[in-house]
């Protein structure tokens, strides 16, 4: 338990480590980011409210990018294993350039929300690949 920190949410000092628990935090256009990497917050046990001083902002903002990173990698891997495609053919079905898809990948980028949640989709729904084609040719109407 934390000493002298409250919850900025219900006041309670009911504090735990946050890696007792799954933190999720809105950050930027993100309204809800699930950070994947080891961290030192600390959750209030009562209404599950991430607890952190102003100072921890940076940590939070690294913690953040790092936990997005890991993600965006773990749906591309994801997408190329199922649909046996390269790369360049994920960024042509989100509507992106390759060295785009490339900076987001490897961390020189963070992408906006929308693209994130585009790779996830296709990443996690079978058929959304094939239903997201970038050539209207493709499409098939019902």
């Amino acid at each position: 338990m934390a000493k002298n920190r409250r919850c900025g949410n219900c006041g309670s000092t009911n504090l735990i480590s946050s890696k007792e628990n799954t933190l999720s935090l809105p950050w930027k256009d993100y309204p809800s980011v699930l950070i994947t990497e080891e961290n030192s917050l600390m959750t209030c046990k009562d209404c599950h409210e991430a607890v952190f001083s102003a100072s921890q902002g940076k940590m939070i903002d690294e913690l953040v990018m790092k936990s997005i990173n890991s993600q965006i990698n773990l749906f591309i891997k994801m997408i190329i294993q199922r649909e046996k495609c390269e790369q360049k053919e994920i960024a042509e079905h989100i509507g992106v350039s390759p060295e785009y898809l490339s900076e987001i990948k490897s961390g020189r980028k963070t992408p906006k929300f929308q693209t994130f949640n585009f790779l996830k989709t296709l990443a996690l729904d079978e058929n959304s690949f094939k239903i997201s084609s970038p050539n209207y040719k493709d499409w098939k109407t019902a």
